[in-house]
């Protein structure tokens, strides 16, 4: 089930007793954590919320907690951090996991236990995985996909009762990298901008949005792929002007170029976007503009670059030379081997 399957639940009062969230993505852990406390009156959450870390506590005290009634309410949440029984990782706790079974089997009713599993993998081959995936409502929290994004946005910005453009939708991802997080952190000043006319089109977000350092950096691999030598230095340049560090400039310009070469690797392998993202546990929109550029480039001028630049990075920290200088040294060097 998807965050936006849950808030439509929500909205009818269609509860489960049982949610599962699987997945690293801080922002859907954290929403679907508030949205499920929007069940219980403000007045009562004191009394009847609690929360744990299963890194420190054990599940019998969690056990003991859930099976309570309410404290004058229809509902308690009980929201499990780190359930690290569920991963393949090694704890000094001992989990009473038969215990937690036969309670999800036949939970409180008037319990809502909400487990956090803020990881890349859970460990499948476990029976505790398998049946807790049975019986709970599971919400993907797995880095979203560009479709995903969208209705996100839409659903929030149709909740403040305004409009945005598809492209100012496309521009909006672009300038943060995807990241959902920043994009609802974004889209409050721009909903607050657009409550004039309700409608936040591109130029919006160009005026409001800073493109991030990836973009930019994106942007001047663009023009260093087109053999645009003087532009590439004056992108630089600018980078520079806008007080970016050097070595940081350096170290995701590595970072993308180390992407773009294992992007176009497993290409030609025949992995497809989706394992890719899988593979290489990079977020699925950065994945498909970087499968965008991997198309244009040879694996050995990816090489050349890449190792050119780690060898920038090196006369970075042990030279004084001037950083453009040395940028324009390295494009010299390597402006026959882009395509």
């Amino acid at each position: 089930m998807k965050l936006t399957d849950l808030k439509s639940k929500l909205k009818k009062h269609e509860l489960s007793p049982i949610y599962l969230v699987d997945g690293v993505d801080s922002y859907i852990q954290e929403t679907v954590k508030k949205s499920l406390m929007t069940v219980i009156p403000e007045d009562q959450r004191v009394m009847n919320i609690g929360t744990y870390d299963l890194e420190t506590v054990d599940l019998g005290t969690v056990l003991d907690d859930a099976r309570s009634a309410p404290f004058f309410g229809d509902y308690r949440l009980i929201v499990l951090n780190n359930p690290v029984f569920l991963t393949g990782e090694k704890t000094k706790l001992k989990f009473n996991l038969d215990g937690f079974l036969n309670y999800i089997k036949d939970p409180e009713p008037t319990t809502i236990l909400l487990i956090s599993a803020k990881y890349e993998k859970l460990d499948g081959r476990k029976k505790i995985v398998k049946d807790l995936k049975k019986i709970a409502e599971t919400i993907d929290a797995s880095a979203p996909k560009e479709n995903d994004i969208k209705k996100l946005v839409l659903q929030y910005v149709s909740g403040k009762e305004s409009q945005i453009t598809d492209d100012a939708i496309g521009e909006l991802i672009l300038r943060t990298d995807g990241n959902l997080s920043q994009i609802i952190n974004e889209l409050k000043k721009l909903t607050l901008y657009a409550s004039g006319n309700e409608m936040i089109d591109l130029n919006a977000v160009q005026k409001l949005v800073p493109r991030s350092l990836n973009q930019n950096v994106f942007d001047l691999i663009n023009v260093l792929m087109q053999g645009n030598i003087r532009q590439s230095i004056d992108d630089y340049s600018i980078l520079i002007l806008n007080q970016e560090q050097p070595l940081r400039i350096n170290a995701a310009l590595v970072s993308q170029f180390r992407l773009l070469l294992q992007v176009k690797i497993l290409m030609e392998r025949g992995f497809s976007q989706g394992k890719l993202a899988q593979e290489l546990k990079a977020h699925p929109y950065r994945i498909k503009l970087a499968m965008q550029s991997a198309r244009k480039f040879k694996i050995e001028s990816l090489q050349r670059a890449y190792l050119g630049l780690i060898n920038l990075e090196e006369q970075l920290k042990t030279t004084q030379r001037d950083p453009k200088e040395l940028f324009e040294l390295f494009l010299v060097k390597f402006r026959n081997g882009w395509s």
